[in-house]
Parts: structure tokens; C-alpha cells; sequence
């Protein structure tokens, strides 16, 4: 039996996999988890305290406790870092598995730092966002080539607006051909309710000592002063966008200008406009950034994901949501939940996209989705 029997194999067990998977031997035993922990309690050490009704620790918490000096896990080679940005770009610190100006700045600011780190990949999935933090982020790239260490950045399905400022100042950029990228631009939204309150007859008004007081009052119809600063404004954002990535891709302004208004890319056609330089995945960037730190083959270096490490109090909700008595309360508890959303909103969030995405409004009774949980 093998790989190329598998069906065969599967249809034989009746489709059962756990079967199969027994007749293969790739397990010893079918059980349930209730059967699993009955078998610890008579051949482990009972514990009438305990949830599971034995003694016994998570391999989280024991890792918690053991010195890492005395684990044989140590690898001193040359590492590749690989920081992941991968959703909307917003001001500040974000949570592990989002993108903050302050918080992946940092993340990158650590590979600069990290003397055993010789080259960088950043891995950018994301439909932009905010310019300060994305501003933010492009210069911790542009500080890290000033230590000398490459950074390649490996752009998943989406790497547009935001998602390519921070891509720009790389050394090599690698998208997929049907990567989404480009959308050099810049925009401001400012909402106005003015003509829905003229449809129920309500009206604002007031004094002020300048024509720019209230100059933001949703209720009034904005000043076109008001419109021309906003504008000149924008007008700036855009050409620091478009100067910033002349610069970076060694192009006169005129020449990105002529790419650029906003226009979306693929990431065939972003290589064909000189946007990109390579198509290609994830692996093509690594091996890249190792060639360009001149680490030799793939066997002598290893790539480390540098990480925002969740709260003592995301660890402590997550552990405890774990186990017996937490799951218990948090299915019983608003007040639980809304901890545990305090704790790990991006898991939250997540959660949330399943209730949605699984209350079918077709009938079906199965809905099936396409969804990674990669900030779990």
C-alpha cells in the first residue's frame, strides 16, 4: 500500500479514514478522546482534581517552564527572518496576526537587531491602509538595507496601496502572476449628511469665529476652502507616494506616474511596468534573500518567523478557554465571551467570518469555505 493505492484504499475501508488509517498503521488505536483519557487514568497517575481526571500538562506549558538552554532544539545557523503583514494597515499596535505601524515596525526593528538574522523576507498580504503606518513600516525596510541586511519581500494574493509602500524599498520584489497589486494612490473620505437631513427637514447652523470653524460638521455642506486644503493635501500624498516609488525603483516620477492614478495590477502585468521583478512564491523569495546574504545551499541556514508574541493575558484566556471549565463557562457567559474577545480579538474576528460564512441563506445544509486561519 502507498500513496498511489490511496483511493483504492480509502474506498475499501468504506471511506472511513480513521479505519484506514489504522489498517496502515499510522495509529495505534481508535478512541475517543473520553476513552483516551480513561486509558491515561489507569496506566498514568489518577488525579480526582484534575479536568481530564489524571495529572498532566499541556506541551505549552511545559515549554513554558523548561529553560530553553536545556532543550536540544538549539540551531546556530545563520537564520532568514520572515515577517508576515498581512491584512489592513492601521496606526499603532495591532494584535499578533495584523498589521500595526508600531507593532510590525517592531517586528522588523527585532530582525535588524537579531545578529544571527542575515536576511529578511517580508510577506505582504494586504489591501493598504493607513500612510502613516505604512510609512512607518517602509523605513524600518529602508533600515534594515542600511544594516546591510537584504530583505526580499513575497507578495501573497493581495499587496495593493498600502500593502505596496511598504513593499517598495525591498531589494527584489516576487508576486504571483495573479497577485493584486499596484493601486499607487491616495484618496480622502470625508462623509456628509447634509442632503439626507434636507429629505426630513433638518437643518444646522451656527457662529463661528472662522470660516473653517466647523469645517468638518458632517450636518453642513463643506466649504470649498475647505475642499481646496483637503485637496492640496492629497495632492502632496500622492506625489510622496509616487516620488517614493521612483526612487525605490530607480524610475523617473514621470514613468510611475504613467502606472500609477490608482490603477490595479496584476502581478504579471506589475512585472511587465517594472513594479515588480520576479514572479514567483514564497520559496523563490527565501531562497533570494539567503542567496543575497550568501548563505549557500538551503541546509545551512533556517528560517525563523520573527512573531508578536500574544499578552500574559491572550495566554492566560487562551489557556483557560482550553480547558474544561473555561469552555464551560464561555459557553454559558456574555461576560466570558467578551473577555476572550478582549483577549484575542483577532481570533474573534475569525469566528465571527465562520458564523457568518456557515448560516447558509439557500437551504444548503453544508456550506463549504475557502478560509486560512493563519493568525490562530
Amino acid at each position: 500500500a502507498g500513496i498511489d493505492t490511496l483511493p483504492e484504499g480509502i474506498a475499501a475501508a468504506g471511506g472511513d479514514l480513521a479505519k484506514f488509517a489504522l489498517q496502515q498503521k499510522l495509529v495505534d488505536g481508535l478512541k475517543t478522546q473520553e476513552e483516551v483519557e480513561k486509558l491515561m487514568t489507569e496506566r498514568g497517575v489518577a488525579d480526582e482534581d484534575s479536568d481530564n481526571g489524571f495529572r498532566s500538562v499541556s506541551l505549552a506549558g511545559y515549554l513554558a517552564q523548561v529553560d530553553a538552554r536545556h532543550l536540544k532544539i538549539a540551531d546556530e545557523r545563520p537564520q532568514v527572518a520572515v515577517v508576515v503583514a498581512a491584512g489592513e494597515i492601521t496606526d499603532g499596535e495591532q494584535p499578533a496576526g495584523t498589521i500595526g505601524g508600531k507593532s510590525t515596525s517592531a517586528l522588523l526593528r527585532e530582525a535588524r537587531d537579531d545578529e544571527d538574522v542575515k536576511a529578511v523576507v517580508l510577506r505582504v498580504d494586504s489591501p493598504g491602509g493607513g500612510v502613516y503606518p505604512s510609512e512607518e513600516i517602509r523605513r524600518e525596510v529602508a533600515a534594515l538595507k542600511a544594516a546591510g541586511k537584504p530583505v526580499v519581500v513575497s507578495m501573497g494574493d493581495l499587496a495593493a496601496s498600502g500593502g505596496y509602500w511598504i513593499s517598495m524599498n525591498a531589494d527584489r520584489i516576487y508576486a504571483d502572476p495573479s497577485t493584486i497589486t499596484g493601486s499607487i494612490g491616495i484618496f480622502g473620505l470625508i462623509p456628509n449628511v447634509t442632503r439626507t437631513l434636507d429629505k426630513i427637514g433638518v437643518h444646522t447652523d451656527g457662529v463661528g469665529t472662522t470660516r473653517f470653524a466647523g469645517a468638518f460638521d458632517i450636518t453642513r455642506p463643506m466649504d470649498p476652502a475647505v475642499g481646496r486644503v483637503i485637496q492640496s493635501v492629497i495632492d502632496k500624498g500622492y506625489a510622496d507616494f509616487t516620488g517614493k516609488v521612483a526612487a525605490a525603483r530607480k524610475k523617473s516620477v514621470e514613468e510611475i506616474d504613467a502606472v500609477a492614478r490608482g490603477r490595479v495590477w496584476s502581478g504579471a502585468q506589475a512585472k511587465e511596468r517594472g513594479l515588480v521583478d520576479e514572479l514567483g512564491g514564497f520559496e523563490a523569495a527565501v531562497a533570494d534573500a539567503a542567496s543575497r546574504a550568501k548563505l549557500g545551499k538551503p541546509d545551512a541556514y533556517r528560517v525563523r518567523y520573527v512573531e508578536k508574541m500574544a499578552s500574559p493575558f491572550s495566554q492566560f484566556m487562551g489557556g483557560f478557554a482550553a480547558s474544561r471549565i473555561g469552555s464551560a463557562w464561555l459557553k454559558d457567559s456574555d461576560f466570558a465571551r467578551a473577555l476572550l474577545a478582549k483577549a484575542m480579538p483577532e481570533t474573534d474576528a475569525q469566528l465571527r467570518f465562520v458564523e457568518q460564512a456557515a448560516s447558509s441563506r439557500t437551504g444548503a445544509p453544508v456550506k463549504g469555505l475557502v478560509y486560512c486561519f493563519c493568525g490562530l
